[in-house]
């Protein structure tokens, strides 16, 4: 709710926006939370890379130092 006074002597004039702006509230909750969902997929999908890419590089190490003695 926002209210102001013209000029004084006159009553005080109340606008209120809350209807108008539940829309934009719901709105910016909805991208928050869908903001929030992408960044948790994206962590996780980082992290299974970086788990997957991890193993798959211990093992050729090991058969060239064989080959190299």
């Amino acid at each position: 709710m926002f209210s102001f006074i013209a000029q004084a002597g006159y009553t005080t004039t109340v606008i209120d926006f809350t209807n108008d702006l539940s829309i934009l509230l719901v709105g910016l909750v909805t991208l928050t939370a869908l903001s929030a969902g992408v960044l948790a997929i994206e962590a996780l999908r980082y992290h299974f890379a970086q788990k997957a890419e991890g193993s798959t590089e211990t093992a050729p190490a090991t058969i060239e130092y064989r080959r190299a003695a």
